[in-house]
């Protein structure tokens, strides 16, 4: 949790630089609101990863698992300025088989932290490959950064892509084109 009192009078601050009363019905609370936004977009930062590995084992499967679509939505760490979309994952067991929600929560604890999609793709793929040792991993992550549709640029629409594999062997070719063959559907 931040220390909400500074973030709210650093906004306050913000508000009063660009000339905006806070003293009016719509501005009187908006630094506390923004300082309880901040400790949610945040929260990331106060939860271990490892918390979600609670696995199972899977008997006898062995082909390709998916969890497609996850929303997530993130801070740039740039700008402080939202990207969202959706991520996903594929592993193969190596016998255990993680919760399927457990894949949305790993993806909720690293996007709720300042980032960067091409790291926040890395880190999902790293720690679902640190700790559950499947015998690979792919994740593939879509999403749209504010910062170039709403500022800069002012490119709405434009989408950054992102994909990190790890293992797999000698069949990384087979499960990469298995796996984008389902996300493209």
């Amino acid at each position: 949790m931040s220390d909400g009192n500074l973030v709210a009078k650093s906004v306050s601050s913000i508000l009063e630089a660009h000339n905006l009363d806070i003293e009016s019905d719509g501005l009187k609370e908006t630094p506390q609101r923004v300082s309880r936004m901040y400790d949610e977009l945040l929260s990331g930062y106060n939860r271990n990863p490892k918390e979600v590995f609670k696995t199972f084992e899977n008997g006898s499967y062995a082909g390709l698992v998916m969890v497609a679509d996850i929303q997530f939505y993130s801070l740039c760490e740039h700008h402080m300025v939202p990207f969202h979309g959706k991520a996903h994952i594929g592993y193969v067991p190596n016998g255990r088989i993680l919760g399927l929600s457990k894949f949305a929560r790993l993806v909720n604890i690293f996007s709720r932290r300042l980032q960067v999609q091409e790291r926040l793709t890395e880190q999902v793929a790293q720690a679902i490959s640190d700790n559950l040792h499947p015998k690979g991993v792919i994740v593939y992550m879509e999403a749209e950064h504010l910062c170039m549709s709403m500022r800069g640029v002012n490119k709405p629409g434009a989408t950054t892509k992102t994909l990190s594999i790890k293992g797999f062997e000698n069949e990384k070719q087979l499960y990469v084109d298995q796996f984008m063959s389902q996300v493209r559907k």
